[in-house]
């Protein structure tokens, strides 16, 4: 994959790329030089969970339908408590 540098000294590593690596902003970054290549590795592991007022809670990036996902589950826990199953 080709990019820039920018005249700042910026590299934008693509969207894509960072979902699948799990990188967000303020990602600490580990840079090496050897000889010509720089290589980049995250240095952090990060967690998308995060205790909060005594509630484990998750402070990641939601992916699909949400809603949809919050509707549906309420229609199965209401079922379940009503005495019938969804499944």
């Amino acid at each position: 994959m080709r990019t820039a540098i920018d005249r700042f000294g910026r590299v934008v590593i693509p969207k894509s790329m960072r979902e699948r690596l799990g990188l967000r902003a303020g990602t600490a970054i580990e840079i090496e030089e050897d000889g010509n290549r720089i290589s980049l590795r995250a240095v952090e592991n990060v967690s998308f969970l995060a205790m909060k007022e005594g509630i484990l809670v998750f402070i990641g990036e939601a992916t699909g339908d949400i809603e949809a996902a919050v509707a549906a589950d309420r229609t199965d826990r209401a079922l379940h408590i009503g005495g019938a199953s969804s499944r």
